[in-house]
């Protein structure tokens, strides 16, 4: 899964699902670079109504057959807002009819969309592509929570910065143990310098540890990687989401 990545993931749920629906998934749902995040705040009164309306979208989605999965993440730090998450292999695939098991439910769909938008305060939407080189690869391991980090590079000092990435952070990240670090650059929906880190872990406790960078290193040595990062960006905003498994849209487990 930004996001991952104020990030934490559509002009509408239509499009979440079928086109183009945090920020994480798994590779068994989900195999592809390009990462679609669409962020909804809901009204405050309208919460329960908003994921109840998710729910009836999935169950059109399952009756479908659909293999287009999505994961939804809830924002437990800034805004409250939700972030609906697919990948995609090619960007032919977000075309609207790149789904063609869906056509009988298109009206269906369309009616629980305009249900589900009725919920909702505002909406934006990113795509970004996830730089291979610069995570870890997948382990079929959903994390429970994400820390998204959202980053504005200085222009003139982005292959810098993916340098410093490269020969640094991410392995302080594989230091660290973490099961689940995703690298992305923004394409769509906001400014070409910004790049989205997100990482996997369990609960708040591991904070006290820290995660990612600042476990491998130490704090001693993440201090000092922080000063290397400072001249670099404009700025960078930290994110705390919790997966919502009932929200997701995910291929039933094997059977054992």
């Amino acid at each position: 899964m930004s996001w991952i990545q104020r990030k934490v993931f559509s002009l509408c749920i239509f499009a979440l699902a079928i086109v183009a629906a945090a920020l994480g998934s798994t590779a068994s749902a989900q195999e592809g670079n390009i990462r679609s995040v669409s962020f909804f705040t809901v009204k405050p009164d309208r919460i329960g109504d908003f994921q109840a309306e998710i729910k009836e979208y999935d169950a059109l989605l399952a009756k479908g057959g659909s293999t287009l999965y999505s994961t939804t993440w809830v924002s437990l730090t800034g805004p409250r807002e939700y972030a609906h998450v697919t990948l995609y292999t090619k960007w032919a695939d977000l075309d609207a009819d790149a789904d063609p098991k869906m056509k009988d439910l298109a009206a269906d769909l369309a009616r629980v969309n305009m249900r589900i938008i009725d919920c909702t305060e505002s909406w934006h939407r990113t795509i970004e592509e996830v730089v291979p080189d610069l995570s870890l690869p997948d382990t079929n391991t959903m994390p429970k929570m994400i820390r998204v980090i959202v980053t504005d590079v200085r222009p003139d000092k982005y292959n810098e910065y993916l340098d410093l990435e490269k020969n640094e952070i991410l392995p302080a990240v594989k230091k660290s143990g973490a099961a689940f670090y995703s690298f992305a650059e923004t394409r769509y929906g906001n400014s070409s310098l910004e790049v989205t880190s997100v990482t996997g872990f369990d609960s708040w406790a591991d904070l006290d540890a820290g995660v990612g960078a600042q476990k491998g290193l130490g704090m001693d040595g993440y201090h000092a990687l922080v000063e290397k990062v400072r001249p670099l960006i404009a700025k960078s905003e930290f994110n705390i989401y919790r997966y919502e498994p009932e929200l997701s849209y995910m291929p039933a487990p094997a059977a054992k």
